[in-house]
């Protein structure tokens, strides 16, 4: 490493941006120099720029990445600069292939270590998908989709959590001719405004199809349930709201001789890493169908998503080690 002397004290610098330099030289062939004041100090980013002139942080090498969905893991790191990336499970697709599940956000640590140190990884893999119930053109409420399981990265007292993404809402029920209603469809877990479940619907016309549609459920953990609707003798019931444990059941629907239930809201999964709880939050139930025209339809909703499918092509928790330029 090269070295200047300044009042006969000699400093050692180098071609690579620091993350806090405090003196920058250039020498007569336009090389600009920090000064090493943080020796082993990792840099805030790949790469960094001074001028029209981007320098480079030397060679990066994937150190570690773990295969393994849902588990608590202990790792050893030798020292060196290390630069991690971190992503949770992506969220479960509603039922009725209708709201797709969100992608987690990636989030990343720099840190350096100057001896042998241990930590801590957990992947999260994606949400359940809701599920649907059919009947040639007809379909119930779809349930929601679980959201993705989060994943971690501890090292000393710091832990670097990204969730997993929001699961989907499920799809709305659809009446003889498949035609779209909007009503029955859960929320999805964690998924904030698409938590909500859509409310219920009765469609009483003689020149048209019978109909009637249970709300759906709230996703978990705090989705609100659709409203009831009424029309004499056929009903659709309102939807539960989702908790911290589960997400809510999708309502019934009710014709006069006949009746059947809402699904239900899938159950809250939690994993236990680092001190940490990671929750993937259940979708909420899709709301019952009562259908009839010249022949007569009778579908429960669909079950919310619970947990996880125990995969992702998404999820990741990454280790970088940096050379030194």
């Amino acid at each position: 490493m090269p070295v200047i002397n300044i009042a006969d004290v000699q400093i050692p610098v180098q071609t690579v941006q620091q993350t806090v330099p405090s003196l920058k030289i250039m020498d007569s062939t336009g090389t600009i120099y920090y000064a090493d004041t943080m020796p082993g100090a990792c840099p805030d980013a790949v790469k960094v720029s001074d001028g029209n002139i981007v320098y480079s942080i030397g060679a990066q090498t994937l150190y570690y990445e773990t295969s393994n969905f849902n588990s608590c893991e202990t790792i050893n790191l030798e020292p060196g600069c290390y630069y991690v990336e971190v992503r949770g499970g992506t969220g479960g697709d509603g039922g009725n292939n209708s709201g797709s599940g969100a992608d987690a956000i990636t989030k990343t640590y720099s840190f350096t270590i100057l001896e042998n140190t241990s930590a801590i990884v957990f992947r999260g893999a994606d949400g359940a998908p809701g599920t649907v119930n059919i009947d040639g053109d007809i379909t119930s409420g779809g349930g929601g989709g679980a959201s993705g399981v989060p994943s971690l990265f501890a090292i000393s007292d710091v832990v670097i959590v990204s969730d997993g993404g929001n699961g989907g809402r499920g799809g709305f029920a659809h009446k003889y001719g498949g035609d779209e209603q909007q009503c029955g469809a859960g929320g999805g877990g964690n998924a904030g405004d698409m938590a909500n479940g859509a409310n219920a619907l009765v469609n009483y016309v003689l020149t048209d199809n019978l109909f009637m549609c249970g709300a759906g459920g709230g996703g978990a953990p705090g989705g609100v349930g659709g409203t009831d609707a009424v029309n004499g003798a056929y009903r659709g019931d309102a939807g539960n709201a989702g908790t911290q444990d589960s997400g809510g059941a999708g309502g019934g629907a009710h014709r006069v001789f006949d009746s059947k239930d809402g699904g239900a809201g899938g159950a809250t999964v939690s994993f236990s890493c680092a001190g940490q709880t990671l929750y993937s939050y259940g979708g909420g139930g899709g709301g019952a169908v009562e259908a009839r025209s010249f022949s007569q339809v009778n579908l429960e909703g669909g079950n919310g998503g619970s947990g996880s499918i125990n995969s992702s092509d998404t999820s990741m928790v990454r280790i970088y080690k940096f050379g030194r330029a």
